[in-house]
């Protein structure tokens, strides 16, 4: 993969960066012969306090992927010496909010600011509160709409994230197989103003297209909210009861959907009604390696907020970072999911936005398993 150009002082050791063209001529890196923070950082001390603080709001704090994007920050920051401060809106559809924590942030006088963009549109104040204060500014999980033109890149420098189209590919492409090709599907989409969305949605029906035996019987938004999607896939297969597998684009609205199911007597299992999702949550992990869900797809979140911080922190010292950096996925099945279960319940017990005072070796472990795979 493609190197990433962040230079972390003493901490960091500079690897090379290809320079490639994605969409809208932005450059596209990841991390290729690089140690990271968390290679070099003691595991028992954290690094020296740079006195630097760094702000990060994520959509919501009742959701396992923000948590662990959360982590990942706070993380990054115990491995940087850096203090990270971690904010959230009640729900995925405040935009208003988010701006306003955003703004609350630049004026309490953080060095840089983080944001998981409730939408794609309508946050352009918060990126121009940052920017007007000369605070950097970046982008994590959902892409901002440019307004900017040409000069787009002074105001939202880089985005961190996965490349959602093709994880929610590999996912339905999975359920597909897992159906034999045969069979009625209900896609659960998200926030249909998201860019995150937008892409898990059109993954999931590039894959399903592929099946002339799969039907769609009903694709419906529950806003990426798990009692929302009790609701919606409960009134859909009173509508339509012959139904082989529910493909949601996050794993709290499939713990919805395992939900309204289950009520309704269903039995929810890889070889009854398949349910998937996509996130990683520790819930999902649960229910997967309880027998009920099929599967979900992890796009390691701890890395997004890792790498965010690692990013604003370059940015503060004047280093360039890439326009945008893609981290790894991996499908989680019964399978491997004890791989990944251990990771879940830590970051479920760590209290949001706490700083760290240590890091297990199991969790370091894990975290520069990721980062090894991004080198692959």
């Amino acid at each position: 993969m493609r190197g990433r150009l962040t230079k972390l002082l003493s901490i960091m050791v500079i690897g090379g960066m290809a320079v490639g063209l994605a969409a809208c001529g932005s450059e596209t890196a990841n991390t290729s012969g690089t140690a990271s923070a968390a290679a070099e950082s003691s595991d028992s001390d954290a690094a020296a306090d740079t006195g630097l603080e760094i702000g990060i709001v994520v959509k919501t704090a009742t959701n396992a992927h923000f948590q662990d994007m959360a982590y990942g920050a706070v993380l990054a920051g115990y491995d940087l010496g850096i203090t990270v401060r971690v904010d959230n809106t009640t729900t995925e559809a405040d935009v208003e909010g988010q701006v306003t924590k955003i703004e609350n942030m630049v004026s309490a006088g953080m060095d840089a600011v983080i944001l998981t963009p409730n939408e794609s549109s309508g946050v352009s104040n918060a990126v121009m509160a940052a920017y007007d204060a000369g605070i950097p500014f970046v982008t994590v999980d959902t892409t901002i709409d440019n307004i900017w033109g040409d000069d787009w890149k002074e105001y939202i420098p880089n985005f961190i994230g996965e490349d959602y189209e093709a994880v929610a590919y590999d996912l339905a492409k999975a359920v597909c197989e897992k159906m034999e090709g045969e069979g009625n599907v209900v896609i659960i989409r998200g926030v249909d103003a998201a860019s995150s969305s937008i892409a898990r949605t059109a993954g999931i029906e590039r894959a399903i297209a592929e099946y002339d035996g799969i039907t769609v019987v009903e694709s419906q938004s529950a806003n990426y909210d798990q009692d929302t999607a009790v609701t919606t896939v409960a009134d859909i297969i009173q509508a339509h009861p012959d139904v082989d597998a529910v493909i949601c684009c996050s794993d709290l609205m499939a713990m919805g959907a395992v939900t309204a199911l289950e009520e309704n007597g269903y039995d929810v299992s890889p070889d009854g009604t398949i349910v998937a999702g996509i996130d990683g949550n520790v819930l999902a992990l649960q229910s997967i390696a309880d027998g009920e869900m099929y599967a979900t797809a992890y796009d390691y979140t701890i890395l997004q907020g890792y790498l965010a911080v690692e990013q604003a922190y370059a940015l503060i010292q004047g280093e360039e970072v890439p326009e945008e950096t893609l981290v790894p996925d991996v499908l989680i099945t019964k399978d491997n999911v004890n791989d990944h279960l251990s990771h879940g319940e830590e970051v479920a017990a760590w209290t949001m936005g706490a700083q760290l005072e240590s890091v297990s070796d199991d969790e370091r472990e894990y975290l520069n398993e990721a980062l090894a795979l991004m080198e692959e």
